[in-house]
């Protein structure tokens, strides 16, 4: 597949201890040399979501958007399970999936 980033995800990406890095680059490099979302490791579509997913890295979140073409994957947000899950994130995903 595809992948393509976006600056917050590149921005939250260099935060990180290099431990971390390196785990995220692990689950980039799954993405890329998986042939459909279902052969992703704790990948889950989002309830009330048209194209947006969810990866799970430790304490982590990963929210990227399938693209229609179903062979592009655009990592949208990097951000910890406890914002994850809120209110505000919520919206944020909401204006991504289009």
């Amino acid at each position: 597949m595809k992948v393509s980033y976006s600056k917050s995800f590149q921005k939250e990406y260099r935060k990180q201890s290099g431990k971390m890095q390196k785990s995220i680059a692990n689950v980039v490099r799954e993405v890329k040399e998986a042939k459909s979302v279902e052969e992703l490791t704790d990948c889950k579509k989002l309830v009330g979501f048209n194209h947006m997913y969810r990866l799970r890295i430790g304490n982590l979140r990963v929210f990227f958007i399938l693209r229609i073409d179903g062979d592009t994957i655009s990592f949208e947000y990097l951000v910890s399970r406890g914002e994850a899950y809120s209110k505000r994130m919520e919206e944020r995903l909401r204006g991504k999936d289009l």
